[in-house]
């Protein structure tokens, strides 16, 4: 009942794709069982008929009316084959594809962090396309074989019903061992899901840019293929364990189903015929086809109930994933944050991780004013990051609450509310996408989405990596999908990701490391400019370099998870404490590359 659900569960999406595929994959498919039929079992036994009547008039009428059956039908099926299915192939993969990385982002970022979702993931990723189309043609010629196992049944019934429960028990016999098989190639699959994903990210390491400096200057790759070696063994051993298996029963079902039911239906049907002359040659020409055709279409549908099992225990796999309910979701009826507001208090606010022996942050109260310039800074390891997931709720803080406008986050609509937030993470990324669409990480549609991109561009300090770009904003980044794409150094850019802070509307600007790729005059530059841009707007921003802290309006220093010390850049000084002590060694290493 499992593997059903787990079906119908998939089709009932290709359904919502493209209804008509499903109706005419079904017709298509019994129009080809029925003319195999016409073909195997009818037009032999008329030319049979024929011979011992010596009526040939009604073998001629039937040949005509196959060929005008022909003529309809054969257009039919190849309009259908060359161009509705492969069209059609496109709407159902887009649909599919939607669900599940609509999925994918809707999932808490946490299960991110766990090997058995990625492992999940993977296979549904690497499935779900290909399977989703395998499904409907395996649910299609199921039910057409049923309808064609039907007639050949009828016929057999009327001529030698002894010969039906024979095929019936090789069919049970042959979809039990079929079973086994789906099952053992599943398991199979699952155990060696974990060794793919780890084979799967060294091939990755191997082609993205982000690694290929480190792999040319040093000898990471030796590891790394070590790890591949290793998996690729691991993956080798577990379809040995399991593939093995399957084939002996594939051997057992192939003998069982050839070898018995040849010697027992054929050899009765002759034995009937010659020594009990118990129907004319017509007849034996009808029931020998009739049998073999049953025969063919049991072992078949044999091999498609296997195929069926099959697809509902990775489409089983496919609906978990679809149907996890993340525990941070969007409540339409929750309140709308109030952006006229966008004051941030976190009162006692602790977070452990999922796993972890202690918490990474420990009763932190921090309070941020509408418009506020705040600054988080602290060795690494301190816990800023995770703060600032926090605030965006992408975790749920473990306990304490954090507020929005005097609201709980918690009790806010959320995708509204994290569009009151224009975010530059640490590990920020630059997609093969043009530069405006880089910026407003959308499509640039109107001359004000234009002019919001120019001016970000300006007050990040872009303008002339823009200028110098041929197509300007609309010039393709990266050389992922366009041979002249544009080449940005690092500096270059985080200042593009710098831009969608200005070209962002939101209310609040959180910055994670900045102006870390930046020169220490670029930085002072990129500062001041958003000083000014940011106007009214709240901005949080981590820094190593206390430098950038000095134009805050207050600091907190984190270490181990707690804030240790607070205050203005002044005050701090004055207090001549650990942040003073920070600020004091990064400010010496400056004089002395000055000197």
């Amino acid at each position: 009942m499992r593997s059903v659900k787990s079906n119908l569960f998939m089709l009932s999406i290709i359904w919502q794709a493209c209804p008509g595929r499903v109706a005419l994959n079904i017709a298509m498919c019994l129009l080809q069982r029925i003319t195999q039929l016409i073909y195997s079992i009818f037009l032999l036994s008329e030319i049979m008929l024929a011979i011992e009547s010596g009526d040939y008039m009604r073998v001629v009428i039937f040949i005509l009316a196959l060929v005008a059956f022909s003529l309809v039908t054969s257009p039919l099926i190849a309009w259908y084959e060359s161009k509705y299915r492969n069209e059609t192939n496109v709407v159902i993969h887009k649909r599919i594809i939607e669900k599940i990385y609509a999925q994918a982002v809707r999932c808490d970022l946490s299960c991110y962090e766990d090997p058995k979702f990625y492992d999940k993931y993977t296979m549904a990723n690497e499935e779900i396309l290909e399977r989703g189309i395998n499904i409907l043609d395996n649910v299609s010629n199921l039910f057409s074989m049923f309808l064609q196992m039907c007639i050949c049944i009828v016929i057999i019934i009327r001529s030698e019903p002894v010969i039906l429960p024979i095929i019936l028990v090789c069919a049970a016999a042959s979809m039990f061992i079929d079973t086994k098989r789906s099952k053992l190639a599943f398991e199979g699959n699952k155990k060696s899901a974990p060794y793919r994903r780890r084979m799967d990210y060294v091939k990755r390491t191997v082609f993205l840019q982000d690694y290929a400096k480190e792999l040319r200057m040093g000898n990471i790759f030796l590891p790394l293929l070590d790890v591949f070696d290793d998996a690729l063994r691991s993956a080798i051993k577990v379809s040995r364990g399991y593939y093995g298996k399957a084939s002996v029963l594939r051997v057992a079902r192939e003998l069982f189903m050839s070898v018995g039911f040849h010697l027992a239906v054929q050899g009765m049907i002759i034995y009937q015929f010659i020594v009990n002359n118990a129907y004319p040659l017509s007849g034996v020409v009808t029931i020998i086809n009739a049998a073999q055709q049953l025969q063919s279409r049991v072992y078949n549908f044999g091999n498609h109930v296997g195929e069926f099992i099959d697809n509902g225990l990775y489409a089983d796999n496919i609906r978990e994933f679809l149907s996890y309910e993340p525990r941070i979701v969007n409540d339409d009826n929750a309140a709308a944050p109030d952006r006229d507001n966008a004051g941030i208090s976190l009162k006692n606010v602790s977070y452990k991780y999922e796993g972890a022996s202690e918490e990474t942050l420990k009763n932190i109260s921090i309070d941020i004013p509408k418009g506020s310039k705040i600054a988080l800074v602290g060795h690494n390891g301190a816990g800023k990051s995770t703060l600032i997931k926090l605030i965006l709720r992408l975790y749920d803080v473990s306990d304490g609450e954090i507020t929005f406008g005097r609201t709980n986050i918690k009790r806010l609509r959320l995708e509204e509310y994290r569009r009151c937030f224009t975010t530059v993470f640490q590990d920020f990324r630059i997609y093969a996408a043009s530069l405006g669409e880089n910026i407003l990480l959308r499509p640039v549609v109107s001359s004000e989405d234009k002019a919001r991109v120019l001016s970000a561009i300006e007050s990040s300090g872009l303008s002339e990596k823009a200028g110098s770009l041929e197509g300007g904003i609309n010039a393709q980044l990266t050389k992922e999908f366009d041979d002249d794409g544009a080449f940005m150094s690092g500096g270059e850019m985080q200042k593009t990701a710098v831009a969608r802070v200005f070209a962002d509307d939101a209310p609040v600007a959180i910055l994670d490391e900045p102006s870390s790729a930046l020169d220490p005059i670029s930085e002072y530059e990129m500062f001041e400019n958003m000083n000014n841009a940011c106007g009214d707007k709240t901005v949080i921003f981590i820094s190593h370099r206390l430098s950038s802290a000095v134009m805050a309006d207050k600091i907190y220093m984190l270490e181990n998870g707690r804030v240790v010390e607070e205050g203005t850049h002044r005050e701090l000084m004055d207090k001549n404490g650990k942040y003073a002590e920070m600020f004091r060694i990064q400010a010496e290493k400056y004089m002395e590359v000055d000197e």
